[in-house]
């Protein structure tokens, strides 16, 4: 019977032992040819003016099923290459590369399309490369055009593309065949808000749906909020797997010392040994549960505020949550027992205004019309970032607020009034308007990433959040104060 060690190494969906990937560099073009020709009539020597260049090194790396691993490193560190052995359009120069299942990958902008072929035969090309038949690719096609949003410039040449619209098409077929697995190389930093929007939740849900995601981006943000796993990369090797959190703390001190890789080799000393403590602990004490991921963790009763109910609470999340797939224009459902008819952004003098400063209060009015009675009206807003993070949401119900009822054919009008305490970004707002039917959430009208806004900087902070802050310089108490 396989250990349990070993049955986690049969369940990798991707295993690499002793990688290594060397390459020849030519000082003189010309010799290179000479060295071919030489090759050809029997000369074994590659000969004078070549160095060789050593990408990536002995490298081990093993993925699980449902995976999203997270790979960062400066240039150069050996990110391209190790993902297009992975993908298998490189070959290593030694070690083994075993990958289960179908790999769809997007290493760089329209990477694998013919730029004379339009975009439908490219999508054609690229999914019977990924190994799509004819009749998948016939029966997929029109979803594949819809998430790309480029439908009415599918018959012409992909030349004559912009690079977001080759980025729209090149990862509509990549989410569209199935893939086990997905590789992705920077390539969601192109493109515009609402299809960076609709990508990261397209990711999520594959993530969801147990497939494997190999993620390289500059973007640490993007890093901790996606991956459950990093590596960081330098010179070909793997100086840390860990948590996001850890190896993108390193790598940002990576990046700002002169002291190059010296100056983070404490760090993953004391990370290590750190963990080999833990280890240690967990095994005299195996009882000892692991702490709950923050995403799964319960939010204690004790926080709410009075006569809010958690079941309840978690019926309105459920609900708020069941529509994450983003399309490129507003998603809305629901209408037949009211609408939300009009919806307004505003700035503090009523004024319409689509971009703001951080901290700027901002308010958001909608008008509501009932087709038919509505007794227990609740009015919801969610403010979303552009991954499609949650940044802010509440609703009348949370805030113990009681709207009158609406008897057919009667109006509404809600603002809400909130302040942008969140950094230069571009963000949307979702918009709800349900009821409470015997403690479960019946949607009226629910209107998705209604409205688009830009958040412009005030200052050079950074993070997430803009928490305003004096900063006091003086001596401390009692000393003297120089003169």
């Amino acid at each position: 019977m396989p250990s349990p060690a070993d049955t986690a190494v049969t369940e990798t969906v991707i295993s690499l032992r002793g990688v290594t990937k060397t390459y020849t560099i030519w000082d003189d073009p010309s010799a290179r040819l000479s060295a071919a020709l030489r090759r050809i009539l029997g000369g074994g020597k590659t000969g004078k003016g070549t160095r060789k260049f050593t990408a990536v090194q002995q490298l081990d790396l093993e993925v699980a099923p449902g995976e999203c691993l997270g790979i960062i490193g400066r240039n150069g560190a050996g990110k391209s290459t190790l993902l297009q052995m992975i993908a298998g359009t490189l070959q290593p120069t030694s070690g083994s590369v075993q990958v289960r299942g179908r790999v769809a990958a997007l290493l760089e902008l329209g990477s694998g399309f013919n730029p004379d072929f339009t975009g439908r035969e490219n999508i054609q090309l690229n999914a019977a490369i990924l190994g799509l038949t004819k009749a998948e690719i016939a029966a997929k096609f029109d979803a594949i055009v819809a998430y790309s949003g480029i439908e009415e410039f599918i018959e012409q040449p992909v030349r004559t593309y912009s690079s977001g619209m080759a980025l729209r098409l090149a990862f509509a077929v990549c989410v569209h065949v199935d893939a086990d697995i997905l590789i992705i190389d920077e390539a969601l930093a192109v493109g515009d808000a609402r299809f960076q929007f609709k990508c990261h939740a397209t990711l999520e849900q594959m993530l969801k749906e147990g497939r494997t995601i190999i993620f390289v981006s500059h973007d640490t943000n993007a890093v901790k909020r996606m991956c459950r796993t990093a590596i960081l990369l330098e010179r070909g090797e793997v100086l840390l797997k860990g948590s996001p959190n850890d190896v993108t703390n390193i790598y940002t001190k990576l990046i700002t010392s002169p002291h190059g890789v010296e100056a983070i080799r404490d760090d993953l000393a004391a990370l290590k040994e750190g963990r080999k403590e833990q280890g240690e602990r967990y095994k005299d004490d195996p009882i000892t549960p692991s702490p709950l991921p923050p995403s799964t963790a319960p939010a204690p009763s004790s926080l709410l505020p009075a006569g809010i109910a958690p079941s309840i609470t978690e019926n309105f999340l459920t609900e708020e949550r069941a529509h994450q797939q983003i399309s490129d224009k507003e998603y809305a459902y629901g209408g037949e027992a009211g609408c939300i008819a009009t919806v307004e952004l505003l700035d503090r003098d009523r004024r319409p205004r689509l971009s703001f400063l951080t901290g700027d209060r901002i308010l958001v009015r909608l008008r509501c019309a009932a087709a038919q009675p509505i007794p227990d009206p609740i009015y919801a807003l969610t403010l979303k970032d552009v991954r499609g993070q949650e940044i802010y949401g509440t609703n009348t119900w949370f805030q113990n607020l009681t709207p009158p009822p609406l008897p057919a054919g009667g109006q509404a009008e809600i603002v809400f009034d909130l302040q942008l305490n969140v950094l230069p970004g571009v963000y949307f707002i979702s918009l709800g308007w349900v009821r409470l039917v015997n403690g479960e959430v019946e949607v009226i009208h629910r209107r998705y990433d209604v409205l688009r806004f830009d958040v412009l900087p005030r200052d050079k902070s950074f993070g997430l959040a803009w928490c305003p802050t004096s900063i006091h310089v003086g001596a401390p108490a009692g000393a003297d104060r120089p003169l």
